[in-house]
């Protein structure tokens, strides 16, 4: 036995592994010894060979109680808890520990069904959390980069149903007999807002629990690990027939309890809607995500739970360098449960906290050897560009260069996005880059600097608190040359970079369109300008540095970035050192207006509004939606009381338009619940017109150029 100090005492612990295998393939075990009240007094690891481990316990004045555990050997760093191990398997002995005297060892022994789950329930869980913003309709995801992730272990449904009272037992009979009826969806909107006419780009591929295509109802459920309306489908689909409604319908409860059991996947989006609170967890593990917002923990998987885990997320940050925020934890718990977890799956967890902090993107740009890639303007890619798109050249003209593949301008303040390959700064000793425009028909003697301010965020440890500083990059004046920025380094000073403002913090360059140089840019095209530096701010010979411009091919920035050189024929960007794109500015008002309706001559008295008819009249209903340019779309819409009767929108085209409308339409469609056709012989009605501007900053449409109208009258039959 080994030797104790004076004020501990030694205990030897001798583990047999039952049936060991003659490979000596044995998990890797600790022992463990807890006070009667739970407080961890020693841990050692169990010798692979010998099975022995030798615990130091504290003396104690009089005689006490411990609880000796030897189980599956925790991860470097992970503390001791007594409950986890307990749930991990580890056998238990209760020891009466006298003040004086030594202590006898203990003997375990482990059998195969405790050993083989110490060896084979370990899992991996990895995943990414991403903050989604929302700009114009255009999802974008950043990385939520160190932040704190809780995993918890939801109870599996043979552990929760036994739980759940008579009369919710009832109430799941009520709901698979269908006498409850399903849970109604929302009604759709009668008068929608026309869609923005600039093209989306293409979301990111959606989380395991919504690939449903060319699935029957059951199988849709059948491979959810969360569940949402399409789950809630397929059960009301699967739930009427078959083995569960027999149970339903004439088993006994406890029949019907294991009829439940064996139709977990369908019942589950019943416990999300109506029974959320009956679901429980424990917490099973924390990780930290990295700058690219991945996390990855070992955890495991419990002797006691022959299912596939059931895992529900948590994520914290903290924010401001003092407090932590909890940035994700959705409810009801039960809806948000990856179900079944496939161990080593990814998960993708979607924050839209306004707290929650970003770090830069971590795509990998496909572009060769330095390289500086023009990416987008705003969030919206060159790709999507007539005249810097390559799949676009076939349809680009004179007339529609610079415009987005959705045919619309640009306006508001424009951010360009550049992106640079590292080897420019580190080896090439290429520091600064300068944009600059002009107007189309200007000579390269007029481009004139961007020069708004431009800094990256940064976040680094203070002790225990993340704290967030800003790195500037310009505008310098180096060697005589104004207007330079610095390409960003590969890392920060400190920590790792991060986006706080994702508009602001992915800007390569600002410029204010309407101002312009101080004349307003109302309509037409110009171009953008990049020049590259040297250290001591001297032009740099591009070809003399083997450097080379790229372009996006792929339309989505949130993942791998494809891309093209700017040379090549048809897109032809490239101008002796520098790159040169067009854009087509457009900073110009919409019109609306609704004229009186009419019927044959007479028109809506302008004092009251009313519109006498007669039998088998038809009302014209005339408006007006322009654009001097035509970049504009408009949605037009009548509504009685409080029913859309029509609506109409598209391109301003024109922009004079007509709709006509017979009185008996007027009067009796969309009639609402209740109100009988033909019931209605005065009726008061709302014409209403929305002009659309479609230029954009690649962030979002520039509603601020929008215009509408509103008129009012009403129908009355003839005195």
């Amino acid at each position: 036995m080994a030797k104790a100090s004076s004020d501990t005492r030694s205990l030897r612990i001798n583990t047999t592994f039952v049936e060991s295998p003659a490979d000596g393939k044995l998990p890797a075990s600790a022992a463990y010894a807890y006070s009667a009240g739970g407080r961890l007094l020693a841990s050692a690891e169990v010798d692979a060979k010998s099975g022995h481990a030798n615990l130091q316990l504290p003396t104690s004045s009089e005689p006490t109680g411990v609880r000796v555990l030897v189980g599956p050997a925790l991860p470097r760093g992970e503390e001791p808890d007594l409950e986890e191990l307990l749930r991990r398997g580890a056998v238990e002995r209760h020891l009466r520990v006298e003040p004086r005297g030594e202590l006898s060892a203990l003997e375990f022994e482990i059998f195969p069904d405790i050993w083989h789950c110490w060896l084979l329930g370990l899992c991996v869980v990895k995943g990414t959390v991403l903050k989604r913003i929302v700009r114009d309709g255009i999802p974008v995801d950043f990385p939520v980069c160190h932040a704190t992730v809780d995993i918890y272990e939801v109870d599996p449904f043979y552990l929760i149903l036994p739980k759940l009272p008579p009369l919710v037992i009832d109430r799941l009979r009520e709901v698979i007999t269908g006498r409850i009826p399903p849970i109604p969806e929302p009604l759709p909107d009668p008068f929608p807002e026309p869609v923005p006419p600039i093209p989306p780009i293409p979301e990111p591929d959606p989380p395991p629990f919504r690939t449903f295509a060319a699935k029957t109802s059951a199988q849709r459920s059948a491979s959810t690990h969360r569940v949402d309306a399409e789950a809630i489908e397929a059960l009301h689909a699967a739930s009427g027939t078959g083995a569960l409604r027999f149970a339903a319908i004439s088993g006994s409860d406890l029949a019907f309890r294991q009829a439940l059991i064996e139709h977990a996947v369908l019942i589950r989006p019943i416990l999300c809607w109506l029974f959320p609170r009956f679901v429980t967890m424990q917490r099973i593990r924390t990780v930290t995500t990295d700058d690219c917002g991945h996390f990855r923990a070992l955890i495991f998987k419990g002797c006691h739970n022959h299912d596939q885990p059931d895992l529900y997320f948590k994520v914290r940050q903290r924010i401001f360098g003092f407090f932590d925020v909890v940035i994700y934890a959705p409810t009801p718990i039960a809806c948000h449960t990856w179900w079944n977890y496939t161990c080593g799956s990814e998960v993708t967890l979607h924050v839209t906290h306004p707290l929650a902090i970003t770090c830069r993107p971590c795509p990998p740009i496909i572009a060769g050897d330095n390289w500086v890639l023009f990416m987008a303007i705003g969030n919206h890619p060159l790709s999507l560009i007539h005249g810097t798109g390559q799949s676009l050249i076939p349809a680009t003209t004179a007339t529609n260069r610079g415009l987005t593949s959705g045919l619309a301008p640009w306006g508001g303040t424009l951010r360009p996005r550049l992106e640079f390959d590292n080897a420019l700064r580190e080896s090439l000793g290429v520091k600064y880059y300068r944009l600059s425009w002009k107007r189309n028909a200007e000579a390269d003697s007029d481009y004139k600097p961007l020069v708004g301010d431009i800094a990256r965020h940064y976040a680094h440890m203070v002790g225990t608190d993340l704290v967030l500083d800003a790195y500037p990059l310009g505008p310098n004046t180096v060697g005589g040359n104004g207007g330079l920025f610095e390409i960003p380094p590969a890392v920060p000073p400190l920590g790792q970079w991060s986006l706080p403002d994702v508009v602001a913090d992915t800007a390569s360059g600002i410029f204010n369109s309407p101002a312009g140089d101080g004349t307003p840019l109302l309509d037409g095209k110009i171009q953008i300008r990049v020049e590259l530096f040297d250290n001591a701010g001297a032009a740099v010979n591009i070809a003399a540095k083997g450097i080379r411009y790229f372009v996006p091919t792929s339309t989505d920035l949130s993942g791998t970035v494809h891309t093209v050189d700017a040379s090549v024929p048809g897109l032809n960007l490239v101008v002796g050192n520098t790159m040169v794109i067009t854009l087509h500015i457009n900073n110009e008002a919409c019109n609306a207006g609704i004229a009186a309706p009419s019927i044959g001559g007479a028109t809506a008295d302008p004092c009251c509004g009313v519109l006498e008819y007669g039998p088998g009249d038809t009302v014209t209903m005339p408006w007006t939606a322009s654009h001097p340019h035509g970049y504009a779309t408009y949605g037009f819409g009548v509504v009685r009381g409080t029913q859309g009767v029509f609506s109409s929108s598209g391109a301003v085209a024109g922009g004079s338009f007509s709709a006509t409308r017979t009185v008996y339409q007027l009067m009796n469609d969309n009639l609402p619940p209740g109100c009988a056709e033909g019931g209605c012989t005065v009726a008061g009605f709302s014409e209403n017109l929305h002009v659309y501007a479609m230029a954009t900053d690649g962030w979002s449409r520039q509603s601020q150029y929008d215009d509408g109208d509103v008129r009012a009258f009403v129908l009355a039959p003839t005195a």
